[in-house]
């Protein structure tokens, strides 16, 4: 098996193209396609007020970092230490809330980005990451801290859902695995159609949602459950293997 055979995957395809250097690299990674100007902006924006502690930070990032996005609400709060990727691909409504330390990643070369609507809370060390694909997180959305959100296709949030702590969602990214003759690594990735997330659903610490789940309005997630069907609306529904436990 020779690890050097068959394309390379998705957007590490640019990342690891040898005829760019570390510099057009670096754009790639965190800004896309932006001019010269746009370039020097994220940078001293970042550097100089990402990291400022206390009210005054959250003043000078709410007033400055307006300016890196493709739009910014009303009201909206920033932490500190955010990483943003691609910002001009997220669109932000109004009263929406980032704890310290979140990545808000909009990478992709087609695909339309982040979109958050009004009165949304993004918990502490959350990671909300586009690989190609795109995120929608809705009114009132809770989304706990060290929750991990990834989407290669589409990754859609409702109204009023909430997630507690260490929630891990992936929309797409399968590896198909057919050939033997080449790596996993270089083999087509495959989406079963990413997730949608209706209203009022509330899913508990620790739950894994896979690609190809339709969670419907109303449902209930206990902790520490691996979601990989569709779940009819009003369910409580819990554990690996995954089981209705009853209707609401």
């Amino acid at each position: 098996m020779k690890p050097d055979t068959g394309p390379i995957p998705g957007e590490q395809k640019n990342l690891l193209d040898p005829r760019k250097g570390a510099v057009r690299k670096y754009r790639d990674l965190f800004l896309g396609r932006v001019s010269f100007g746009y370039f020097l902006k994220y940078e001293v924006i970042t550097m100089l007020f990402s990291a400022v502690p206390g009210a005054l930070g959250f003043a000078l990032r709410r007033f400055f970092f307006r300016g890196l996005f493709g739009s910014v609400g009303k009201g909206v709060v920033f932490g500190r230490n955010m990483t943003l990727r691609h910002a001009r691909k997220i669109n932000i409504g109004d009263n929406v809330v980032f704890d310290d330390n979140t990545v808000v990643d909009a990478k992709g070369i087609d695909n339309l980005g982040i979109r958050i609507g009004d009165n949304v809370v993004i918990g502490r060390n959350t990671i909300i990451s586009c690989k190609g694909g795109d995120i929608q997180i809705n009114d009132f959305a809770n989304i706990g801290p060290n929750n991990t959100l990834i989407s290669e296709s589409i990754l859609k949030i409702g109204k009023y859902v909430f997630t507690a702590g260490q929630t891990y969602m992936v929309a797409g990214g399968n590896h198909s695995f057919d050939r033997k003759d080449i790596p996993i690594w270089h083999q087509p990735s495959v989406s079963k159609g990413g997730i949608e997330i209706e209203d009022d659903v509330w899913i508990g610490a620790s739950v894994t949602v896979l690609d190809g789940v339709k969670i419907r309005t109303g449902c209930i997630i206990g902790a520490g459950s691996v979601v990989h069907r569709r779940l009819p609306a009003y369910t409580v529904a819990l554990g690996n293997p995954l089981a209705i436990v009853k209707k609401r």
